[in-house]
């Protein structure tokens, strides 16, 4: 088996699926992948050939599932993610194209295509695929998207239930998929659970009945999935607005108008470096940069406890609906 391609004549079962809007034309040799995949919705037909992600998905005989943490090397255009030695992804952002051997036990783990993997391979190949991963929440009312960014520790993943509860719908915590659609940018999700801190429990008591684990990056954190607080879970939506949050306990809640500039260094700064050999996938993602840096954007300074610093925000955004309602 080459390192960056399988021979096809192995690879009997074929399907498409869709993954943080990007189509997926999978190959693979066994049959129950497709059932393990059937939460990602098919893949829209006539599809431009370079937005396309092409997987190639060997299974081999084995019940070892794949380890939580995976393992990453490197080397220009081509990433290794190994979980065990019986399940490793290569992926080829040059072609757009990722490799697998995998356990019979990892093809059939569910969670682990949709809440490990999925975020690891658009994070990794998106841009190839006209599709910028950008570090930030993503919160809709009434098909507006309210982008909402900040450092760790700011309490993104905190306000964003606290939003969902005070009406928002949800589509992303910890990470949005941004894209060029025929009506402008589009925000989407991956169905990933929400990442909470311990100290979280203070504000949402039904955390109590959730087990704390050690999440991708080691933190210990509470993972509850998104539908369990409440509101909608919704695939994408229209991003309207950006807020980059600062918070400083015991201080007012206050917002401040952030220009375009300065959005697109706050949220340059969370982007993963791109390799020489996929130059043109970075002038696309600088691209969709650029137009999230001209969406309306503020910053949010709050001291206060979460679900006051929702309302806030609801009734900042509504403010700001209102103005471009009578402006039209």
């Amino acid at each position: 088996m080459n390192v960056l391609t399988i021979d096809s004549s192995v690879l009997g079962y074929r399907f498409n699926a869709e993954l943080a809007g990007v189509v997926c034309e999978i190959e693979t040799n066994y049959r129950c992948l497709q059932s393990t995949l059937c939460r990602w919705p098919p893949g829209r037909p006539n599809s431009p050939e370079v937005d396309k992600l092409s997987m190639q998905i060997f299974v081999a005989p084995g019940s070892a599932r794949p380890a939580r943490r995976p393992h990453f090397r490197g080397l220009h255009h081509v990433v290794v993610a190994s979980f065990g030695h019986a399940n490793a992804f290569v992926i080829d952002l040059l072609r757009r194209r990722i490799c697998a051997r995998i356990s019979e036990g990892g093809a059939r783990d569910s969670r682990f295509w949709n809440e490990i993997l999925a975020p690891i391979a658009i994070g990794v190949v998106g841009p190839t695929v006209g599709v910028a991963p950008i570090h930030c929440a993503c919160l809709s009312r009434d098909g507006n998207g309210l982008l909402v960014a900040g450092v760790s520790g700011a309490g993104k993943s905190t306000l964003c239930i606290a939003l969902v509860q005070a009406g928002y719908d949800y589509v992303s915590d910890d990470w949005t998929y941004l894209a060029e659609g025929q009506d402008g940018l589009i925000a989407q999700g991956l169905e990933s659970r929400v990442k909470l801190l311990p100290d979280a429990k203070a504000h949402f008591s039904w955390l109590t009945n959730c087990p704390l684990t050690t999440s991708l990056n080691g933190e210990v954190a509470y993972e509850p999935p998104a539908s369990s607080f409440g509101g909608r879970v919704l695939r994408s939506c229209k991003p309207r607005w950006c807020i980059f949050l600062d918070r400083l306990p015991g201080s007012q809640n206050r917002f401040a108008p952030l220009g375009g500039d300065e959005a697109r260094l706050r949220f340059q700064s969370g982007l993963e470096p791109l390799p020489l050999q996929v130059s043109t996938a970075s002038k696309r993602r600088a691209e969709i940069l650029e137009h999230i840096a001209h969406l309306p954007s503020w910053t949010f300074r709050y001291g206060s406890n979460p679900h006051l610093a929702a309302q806030d925000i609801l009734s900042f955004v509504s403010s700001q609906t209102q103005q471009v309602m009578a402006w039209a």
